[in-house]
């Protein structure tokens, strides 16, 4: 499944109702890293409750371009006297606008400054060890880690200034409640990631302000991946065909803490699986909005689709993956079939189509519904269709798909439980210790993995020569007017975007003699992409920046396939070493 997560878990259970253990998504590189970082730690996801703040990291975080509806909240707690860090290499609207401080760190060194931050509020009594010593598991493993991290020692790894730093974990550490943004992506798309998230989240730990009013409070998924504040029965429907006896899932052994928590395969593994046929040959694939440039080497994704026996595409667009396709069908968009949302604070919405589907298109989940009979899945249910599979998910609320029927807008659910402050804690959590665990004996608990239990910083570089190569290039940043690659081919948003271009720093352009709009190359051995220039002093001196995803210039093909977070699976897309050459000095 690619991006769109309303038929996710029909599409699960159709895959586990016909046998098959290989249900992956493009959230194998998007998001659910944090999710799995969050289970290792507390059991469940976690959110922040940025409206009772007194403190805001916004840690790898620009809601200008990525959560703009959150802008207008984060203005008004800022009039109320909210601090606001931001951490980030790029100097964005969040830097500009709203910052009281902004760092602006070396690209992928984020659990560096996070561990020494941990070090100097420890050294300074600002720990709140009565939480600790009762929600908290492995403090002591922890702190003997964060010793290694002095501020002269973080300050030389991240680039920062060091009375920075100390200033931003005084305001973090001291205004209390404080929290910590949701970095969905930017955070993880290091091959350091997953144990760079959880050395900043860990910091909630340390000063009392997990499970907290105004900190990062606990988030379960009532629905599609939201959370709204009570349960249904998603998960149920989800796993209950689960086969039992298949063969490992793809990424099984090569990402075991992900399989811990992730009931998916990893996707990041399915070239090289299909490839080698190790541990066993991938034959076909059923793919729904599947993209091949969510990956790294995406060229490599579709000549590995070309030796398959058999793909299917649903798709709304004639993407790369149709074309590579033995069968394309056509799904409808949002506005020619029926769903139903969750949202915070207890709110649900049944979203009704207001045209019929157009040609031969159909919605995703009918797709779905109507392929049960014709495969010879013996499963009732999911051949029922979508509103069954929600009146299934319903069926312990009071809620009912009639009620949602019955309004044009959203309507509040009688089932919502408000947050209340330290419940999760006292009630204990979903680990093996049942508090936060800053050691994690789910890790401990894998033998020979190699892995560690507490969070470490590790170098984010991949294996290019750094002296060749001597730019860190990223290729996950954002752009307003573009939803990844899948909105690149609209011709009116194109027109917001029509030359790729590549941020280089000033001070960098001079210094090769590039300007302005002058067309250069950016290669390494994995590959070379042509882009337009564009000169800035927002771009961290010895950083680029591609947005990624346009078939002229895919940056991801600079990506080496192994260049993966070993916790995780997460491709490392924000630290990769490239040399840029002017065009006109450029022989091919």
């Amino acid at each position: 499944a690619g991006y769109a997560k309303w038929y996710r878990a029909m599409l699960q259970r159709l895959c586990h109702s016909f046998g098959s253990v290989n249900f992956g998504t493009e959230s194998s590189t998007c998001h659910t890293s944090t999710v799995e970082a969050w289970k290792d730690m507390t059991g469940m996801f976690s959110v922040n409750n940025t409206a009772n703040s007194n403190c805001y990291i916004l840690w790898a975080a620009n809601p200008f371009y990525s959560k703009y509806v959150q802008v207008a909240g984060l203005y008004k707690s800022k009039e109320r006297g909210m601090k606001i860090i931001v951490v980030d290499p790029k100097k964005t609207p969040s830097a500009t606008k709203l910052a009281d401080i902004h760092l602006q760190i070396k690209p992928g060194t984020d659990a560096a400054l996070a561990l020494g931050m941990a070090k100097i509020i420890i050294d300074n009594g600002w720990t709140d060890m009565e939480y600790i010593k009762k929600y908290v598991h492995g403090f002591e493993e922890y702190k003997k880690e964060v010793e290694k991290y002095d501020l002269e020692t973080v300050a030389k790894i991240t680039g920062l200034d060091p009375e920075d730093i100390y200033r931003a974990t005084e305001m973090y550490a001291v205004n209390m409640p404080s929290s910590i943004s949701q970095s969905g992506a930017p955070i993880v798309h290091h091959i350091n990631g997953y144990q760079t998230f959880k050395a900043i989240m860990s910091l909630t730990a340390i000063t009392g302000n997990y499970d907290r009013v105004g900190g990062n409070i606990p988030a379960g998924e009532t629905f599609s991946h939201q959370w709204a504040n009570f349960e249904t029965k998603e998960h149920q429907y989800i796993h209950e065909t689960t086969p039992q006896n298949g063969p490992k899932r793809i990424g099984y052994d090569r990402f075991p803490l992900w399989e811990k928590f992730i009931p998916e395969c990893q996707m990041t593994d399915f070239v090289r699986q299909a490839k080698t046929a190790d541990p066993y040959p991938l034959k076909a694939l059923f793919a729904f909005g599947m993209n091949n440039r969510m990956l790294p080497q995406p060229h490599e994704v579709l000549e590995v689709l070309d030796e398959m026996e058999f793909v299917v595409s649903v798709e709304l667009f004639m993407t790369d993956v149709c074309k590579h396709a033995d069968i394309i069908l056509p799904a409808c968009t949002s506005f020619e079939r029926e769903e139903f949302k969750v949202y915070p604070g207890g709110k649900v919405w049944y979203i009704k189509p207001v045209i019929p589907p157009v040609g031969q298109s159909k919605p995703d989940s009918q797709i779905i519904s109507e392929l049960v009979p014709v495969l010879g899945i013996d499963d009732p249910l999911l051949a029922s269709g979508y509103r069954k599979f929600v009146d299934y998910c319903l069926q312990d609320c009071k809620l009912t798909v009639e009620d949602c029927l019955a309004s044009d807008m959203p309507i509040s659910s009688p089932d919502a439980v408000p947050y209340k402050e330290l419940e999760y804690l006292e009630k204990g959590l979903m680990t093996p210790t049942g508090k936060f665990e800053l050691y994690s004996e789910s890790i401990a608990s894998i033998p020979g993995c190699g892995l560690s239990p507490v969070p470490t910083y590790d170098a984010p570089y991949d294996e290019e020569d750094a002296e060749q190569y001597p730019f860190i290039l990223s290729v996950g940043a954002r752009i307003p007017y573009a939803l990844h690659s899948r909105l690149h081919e609209v011709p009116w948003l194109r027109t917001f975007h029509p030359t790729l271009r590549v941020d280089i720093n000033d001070e960098d352009a001079e210094s090769l003699g590039i300007e302005l709009n002058d067309t250069i190359v950016v290669e390494n051995s994995n590959g070379k992409v042509r882009v337009c220039a564009n000169v800035t002093s927002k771009q961290l001196k010895g950083t680029l920046n591609i947005y990624h995803g346009r078939k002229e210039a895919d940056a991801n093909e600079l990506v080496a396939l192994n260049h993966l977070c070993p916790y995780s699976g997460y491709p490392g897309y924000n630290c990769v070493h490239v040399k840029v050459t002017k065009e006109a000095a450029y022989e091919a």
